[in-house]
């Protein structure tokens, strides 16, 4: 994200040898690294130590989710603007969104938010200078819990060219069979799998959906007769997730709660046409364009739009070209660019006038 206005350094718990040259600083020694992952928490408060150590180099700190409170006192205590990452909605909006989810079910709430969680956020994000948000959504989210809008960003994700060289592949069963669908990530009721089970069921297509992630209790429990279908292949884990997004023809994702979600800049770069909640888009997929955008309850418009897809394959070409051209401009290259210049202007806003 560096730039010639911006000089970036990155305090993390450990990285790769050759990166140390670069704009990372290591908080645990290459040797120890293994510890990181026997005992996150120590490994943690290293790197926030290591952090608070080198304040004094920085003109202004972005943070992650996942720091501890202390971190973010200290940095407000010695006035360094601080920009903060937020990866999916205010968790008020998500708790409302998802207790409602599984009301639907008739289950009791499987998520962790609690109201005491949502209002460590709040607290949180009162010692924000600055909020990047990933989408729309996210930021109406922060929006509506009360914060200045002067303080959001509306930002996006991104992806890298380097990782998919599967989107070079070509399908080997392109336009002589039937349409394979395909979703990727948790499969759970945060990101609609149910809905998108429920609606395939009753859409009657001659095709195949794919689901490519671990399945939460939920789900099985609630779509166990759908998930046993011949026309429904669900695999746990792909360690070549790009082999995935090159064989489907369509990619189909009702999430309900979201930030941005990366498998939809992937599932476009690899060409596929959208079938996509609000959430799901990401402020990314353009409607009617890159694909359809529909509301995940809207079970009526999901089965209609499954049919259009599987029936169409001019349109899936259409709308998966489209999206292919979208993503030139949004690698992470490009992206990482377009937020240090967020950064710069704020911070220029910020400089003494003599």
């Amino acid at each position: 994200m560096s730039g010639p206005d911006l000089a970036i350094t990155v305090v993390t718990p450990t990285c790769e040898p050759y990166l140390r040259e670069k704009q990372f600083v290591e908080a645990v020694p290459y040797i120890l690294r293994k510890f990181c992952y026997q005992i996150p928490s120590a490994a943690a408060f290293a790197s926030e130590t290591r952090f608070i150590r080198s304040l004094d180099q920085f003109d202004a700190v972005y943070l992650f989710p996942g720091f501890s409170q202390w971190v973010l006192k200290k940095v407000a205590n010695e006035a360094k603007p601080i920009f903060l990452e937020r990866i999916n909605c205010h968790t008020v909006t998500a708790k409302t969104i998802l207790d409602e989810a599984y009301s639907r079910l008739g289950l009791e709430p499987c998520h962790t938010i609690t109201v005491e969680s949502a209002a460590r956020e709040t607290e949180d994000i009162s010692f924000a200078d600055y909020i990047f948000c990933p989408s729309s959504e996210v930021l109406k989210s922060y929006a509506v819990a009360g914060i200045s809008k002067e303080k959001l960003i509306q930002s996006t994700y991104g992806w890298s060219p380097d990782r998919f060289q599967s989107r070079f592949l070509t399908k080997p069963h392109a336009g002589s069979r039937h349409c394979v669908f395909l979703f990727v990530g948790y499969l759970s009721v945060r990101k609609g799998t149910h809905l998108l089970l429920r609606a395939w069921e009753k859409a009657g297509i001659n095709g195949k959906l794919v689901l490519v992630g671990n399945m939460e209790p939920a789900i099985e429990k609630a779509c166990s007769n759908v998930l046993n279908r011949p026309d429904v292949a669900w695999h746990k884990y792909s360690s070549d997730v790009g082999k995935a997004y090159a064989e489907a023809d369509v990619f189909a994702f009702p999430s309900l709660e979201e930030g941005s979600p990366l498998v939809t800049y992937e599932a476009m770069a690899h060409g596929l046409p959208m079938l996509v909640s609000p959430m799901a888009a990401g402020e990314i997929v353009r409607d009617r364009i890159d694909g359809m955008v529909i509301p995940p309850y809207d079970e009526e418009s999901w089965i209609e739009a499954l049919r259009k897809f599987s029936m169409n394959p001019d349109l899936r070409q259409h709308c998966g070209d489209s999206a292919r051209r979208r993503m030139d401009e949004f690698t992470w290259e490009k992206v990482g660019r377009r937020r240090a210049a967020e950064i710069v202007k704020r911070m220029d806003r910020r400089a003494p006038i003599f």
